[in-house]
């Protein structure tokens, strides 16, 4: 199930979607702000959400100023 990704600052998007590849996610850019995320390690759509807000939180303690919402 894909996850929507969204950010508070279109520049660092790019970085963001490295990033998340790099830890064996699928991802791509979806509109300005935001990217699509598939975790494809997570055996459920729960566990997707999960370990992905959680990464994001870590990614955005890495970023001060930047602000993430994970949606399903």
């Amino acid at each position: 199930m894909p996850l929507e990704v969204r950010i508070s600052e279109p520049p660092l998007l790019d970085e963001l979607i490295g990033t998340l590849l790099r830890h064996g996610c699928i991802a791509h850019r979806s509109g300005r702000f935001s990217c699509r995320v598939v975790h494809v390690h997570a055996t459920h759509a729960e566990e997707a959400e999960i370990e992905l807000g959680l990464f994001m939180r870590a990614w955005v303690l890495a970023h001060p100023g930047v602000s993430a919402v994970v949606r399903g």
